[in-house]
C-alpha cells in the first residue's frame, strides 16, 4: 500500500492596498462650482474661434466629476476658467461663492493660491528647482516661514511616496514621479478644489493608476475633484461624467446642491521680501556666464565712479593732510639759472637769499658723490651720493621711512640708507643694515649724474655713519643711490673735503627758503626769479600734479559712463532673455497663485541682486585700486613731500552710495522686462515652449 504524501501549497496573501498616510490638515473646505451660460472665444473681429459655447454647469462641494471629450472640444479652456487663469467672453463663473469673472487680478491670484490645486498633464514643474522647492513654491508665495514650508513639503512628498527624492532635481525624475510632485505641489496650501488636466495622459498604465488612486483618495477626504480626460475608462473613475463636444457640455448628470456662500479664507501673507531676494539670487545663478559678464560690467563702472569720488575727495583734503605740513607749503625751492656756468650755490649767495623780505629760515642742500662701504667689510663698495637732510627744526615733511627712525639731532653721526644701496652693499634685505656702520668716501661734489661734471677729490676722507633708517631711492634727488645724513654733519664733511680739495664754491646744489606765511610765498618766489635764479614753490609742483589727476578723473569718468551704460544694456538684455526663457515658469507661478506683483518683484529682485553683487565687487575693487594708487603716489612723491599723500580718499558713505547706485541702475534696467513678465497671460505662458 502506497504511503500517503502530504503536499503543502502556499497561497499568497491578497495584496493590501497601501493608503496614503494620515494627514489631518491636507485639504481645505470643499469648493462648489457653477457656470452660467459661459462662452469663451479667441481671435480678432475677422477670425473668431469658439472654444466654449453657452456652457452651464453646476458641481457641488465634494463631488468627483470628470469632463471627457476629444482633443479641441474645450476641456482645457473650461478648466482654465474654473481655475481662475482665464476670463469668459460672456457668462459667469462662480467658485466658492466668488464671481471669478468679476474679481480683480489680485483676488484671482489669492483664489488660485488658497482654493485651487491644479495638476497639469505636462507637470509644469520648474526644472532648476529641487523636488522639495517645487512643492514648497506655493507656500513661499503665501509667505509661509521657511521651516514650516519645508516641513509641510516633506510631509506631502511622503504622502505621494517621494520622501527620498526631496533634494533631487525634477528633471532627473521619471514621468510618474514628476506627476506625483505636481500632485504634492497642488496640495501645498490645503486647497478645496483639485483640477486635474489629463493627469495620466503622459504616463504608463501603472503610473497613471497611482495618480488616479491619489485623486480618488483626495475626493474621499472631502475635496472637490474635476478631472479632464479624453479616455472613457479614466472618466468612469468619477462619480459623474460631463461630455463635451464642440465647446458644448452635454449628457450632464444631476449635480449636488451647490453652496453659494462658503466660508471665506483669510488673505495670505504673500511672498516675503527675504524669499523674493533668495529666489532672485537663485534664478540669476542659472546662467552663470551671462550673469558674471553683466556683473563685471556693473563692477567696472562702479569702481571707476568710486575712484572719481575718491580722487575728488583726496584733492580737496591733500593740502591739509599731515604729509603737507605748514612749513612745506611755505617753502620756495631755489636753483641756479638755467644758463649759469656754475650749477651750485656758495655761502655768500645763501646769505643774500636769506636776507630777502619775509624769509624766516633758509638752508642749502649739500651733496657729495662717492663710494659707500660697510665698516666690517671694506671690500664691498657701492657708488652713490651723500645728501643732507633739511635742519630738523625746519623739516616740513620728513622722508618716508621703510624701516627705522630719523636722526635725533642735526649733528649726530646717524644715517638714512636707501634700500637699493643696502642691497648693493651685500645685505640680504634692507632692514638688516640697521645698526651697521657705513663708511663714505667722497669722490666729488654734487650728484654724479649722467652728463654732469664735478670737482675731483685728491685725498680721500672717510666719514663713518651709523645706519638708523632705510628709505626708498625716491627720497633722494633724482632717485640717486646713497643716503641722507643730518644737515650739520654733511655740511661739516663738505667743508673738510673742500679744504683738502681747494674748492672755493659750489657748496649747495640748491637752496630752500621758508616764507613767514602762505600769503607771501608767491611774492618771495617772484623776487628770487628777479635775481636771475630759478624758483619753484610746492604749490607749483602740486598744481602740475593736480592737473595730471584732473586728466585721470576725466578718463575715469569716461570709463565709468561707458561701463555703466554697457552694464545697463547688459542687464536689460539679460532680463529680456530671462523673461523669454522663463515664460512657461511665469505661467506656472501664476497658475499656483502668484500675483503679477509677485512676478514683477521676482524679476526686479534678480536685477537688483546683479546690481548688489556688481556694486559690492566694484566698491572692493575701488578700495584696492585706491590703496595701490596711494602707494604709487607716495612712492613717486617721496622726494617732494615724504609720502603720506592720500590722493585717493576712501569714504564709507561713498562706498554705500556706489552700491546703492549699482542697485538702482540694475533695477531700472530690469524694470521693463520685469513688467513684461508680470503682464503675461498665464494660459498663453503655460503653452510656451
Amino acid at each position: 500500500m502506497a504511503a500517503a504524501v502530504t503536499v503543502t501549497v502556499s497561497v499568497p496573501a491578497p495584496a493590501v492596498e497601501r493608503r496614503p498616510a494620515y494627514f489631518p490638515d491636507l485639504l481645505g473646505q470643499a469648493v462648489g462650482l457653477r457656470l452660467d451660460a459661459v462662452t469663451r472665444e479667441f481671435g480678432d473681429r475677422d477670425v473668431r474661434t469658439t472654444a466654449l459655447a453657452e456652457v452651464s454647469l453646476e458641481i457641488g462641494p465634494g463631488e468627483f466629476v470628470s469632463v471627457v471629450g476629444p482633443s479641441g472640444c474645450g476641456k482645457t479652456t473650461l478648466l482654465s476658467l474654473i481655475g481662475g487663469l482665464d476670463q469668459p467672453t460672456s457668462g459667469h463663473v462662480y467658485a466658492a461663492g466668488l464671481p471669478l469673472d468679476q474679481l480683480p487680478e489680485a483676488d484671482l491670484a489669492d483664489y488660485r493660491l488658497q482654493r485651487v490645486g491644479t495638476i497639469f498633464q505636462t507637470f509644469n514643474l520648474v526644472p532648476s528647482m529641487t523636488v522639495e522647492d517645487n512643492v514648497a513654491l506655493p507656500l513661499a508665495l503665501a509667505g509661509v516661514e521657511p521651516g514650516e514650508r519645508r516641513s509641510r513639503a516633506r510631509r506631502l512628498l511622503e504622502l505621494v511616496g517621494l520622501s527620498g527624492r526631496a533634494r533631487s532635481r525634477v528633471n532627473r525624475l521619471s514621468g510618474g514621479e514628476q506627476q506625483k510632485v505636481a500632485v504634492a505641489r497642488a496640495l501645498a496650501n490645503r486647497p478645496g478644489l483639485i483640477l486635474a488636466d489629463e493627469p495620466s495622459g503622459s504616463l504608463d498604465s501603472s503610473a497613471g493608476e497611482v495618480i488616479l488612486g491619489l485623486l480618488e483618495e483626495l475626493n474621499r477626504r472631502g475635496a472637490t475633484v474635476l478631472l479632464v480626460t479624453h479616455d472613457p475608462q479614466v472618466a468612469r473613475r468619477a462619480h459623474r461624467v460631463v461630455r463635451m463636444i464642440d465647446g458644448r457640455a452635454i449628457e450632464v448628470g444631476v449635480g449636488g446642491r451647490n453652496v453659494r456662500n462658503q466660508d471665506p479664507v483669510d488673505p495670505p501673507t504673500r511672498l516675503h521680501w527675504r524669499d523674493t531676494l533668495l529666489m532672485g539670487l537663485a534664478t540669476s545663478g542659472r546662467r552663470p556666464l551671462r550673469t558674471v559678464l553683466t556683473t563685471a560690467g556693473v563692477a567696472i563702472g562702479i569702481a571707476a565712479m568710486s575712484l572719481i569720488v575718491a580722487v575728488a575727495g583726496g584733492l580737496a583734503t591733500a593740502l591739509s593732510s599731515p604729509a603737507l605740513a605748514r612749513s612745506q607749503l611755505h617753502q620756495v625751492a631755489v636753483l641756479p639759472a638755467a644758463d649759469a656756468g656754475n650749477k651750485a650755490f656758495d655761502a655768500p649767495t645763501l646769505d643774500i637769499l636769506s636776507n630777502l623780505p619775509h624769509v624766516t629760515d633758509s638752508w642749502g642742500e649739500v651733496a657729495l658723490s662717492g663710494k659707500f662701504s660697510v665698516d666690517s667689510a671694506p671690500d664691498v663698495t657701492s657708488g652713490g651720493a651723500l645728501v643732507s637732510l633739511p635742519p630738523l627744526a625746519s623739516m616740513g615733511s620728513p622722508p618716508t621711512l621703510t624701516y627705522g627712525r630719523l636722526p635725533r639731532t642735526d649733528s649726530s653721526g646717524e644715517f638714512l640708507l636707501t634700500d637699493a644701496t643696502a642691497i648693493a652693499l651685500g645685505f640680504a634685505y634692507p632692514a638688516s643694515a640697521l645698526g651697521k656702520t657705513i663708511d663714505f668716501s667722497a669722490a666729488g661734489g654734487g650728484l654724479a649724474l649722467p652728463g654732469s661734471a664735478s670737482e675731483p677729490v685728491p685725498k680721500a676722507l672717510t666719514l663713518k655713519l651709523k645706519v638708523i633708517g632705510i628709505v626708498a631711492s625716491q627720497a633722494m634727488p633724482a632717485g640717486a643711490a646713497g643716503g641722507l645724513a643730518p644737515y650739520a654733519v654733511t655740511d661739516a664733511y663738505w667743508k673738510s673735503v673742500a679744504k683738502v680739495s681747494s674748492w672755493k664754491e659750489g657748496e649747495f646744489m640748491g637752496v630752500t627758503l621758508l616764507a613767514d606765511s602762505g600769503a607771501t610765498v608767491d611774492g618771495l618766489r617772484d623776487r628770487v626769479k628777479a635775481l636771475g635764479f630759478q624758483a619753484q614753490t610746492f604749490g607749483d609742483q602740486f598744481r602740475g600734479f593736480e592737473q595730471l589727476l584732473g586728466r585721470l578723473q576725466v578718463a575715469l569718468l569716461g570709463l565709468a559712463v561707458v561701463a555703466l551704460l554697457l552694464a545697463g544694456l547688459g542687464i536689460a538684455n539679460t532680463m529680456y532673455t530671462a523673461e523669454l526663457e522663463r515664460t512657461k515658469e511665469v505661467g506656472v507661478l501664476k497658475a499656483v497663485g502668484a500675483r503679477s506683483r509677485d512676478v514683477l518683484l521676482l524679476f526686479v529682485a534678480e536685477a537688483a541682486v546683479i546690481g548688489l553683487v556688481g556694486g559690492v565687487l566694484g566698491a572692493l575693487v575701488a578700495v584696492v585700486l585706491a590703496r595701490l594708487g596711494n602707494v604709487a603716489v607716495d612712492y613717486l612723491a617721496q622726494g617732494t613731500v615724504g609720502g603720506g599723500l592720500d590722493v585717493f580718499r576712501q569714504d564709507l558713505l561713498a562706498a554705500v552710495g556706489a552700491i546703492a547706485l549699482a542697485i538702482v541702475l540694475s533695477t531700472a534696467s530690469g524694470l521693463l522686462p520685469a513688467l513684461r513678465a508680470a503682464r503675461q497671460d498665464p494660459v498663453t505662458a503655460l503653452r510656451y515652449e
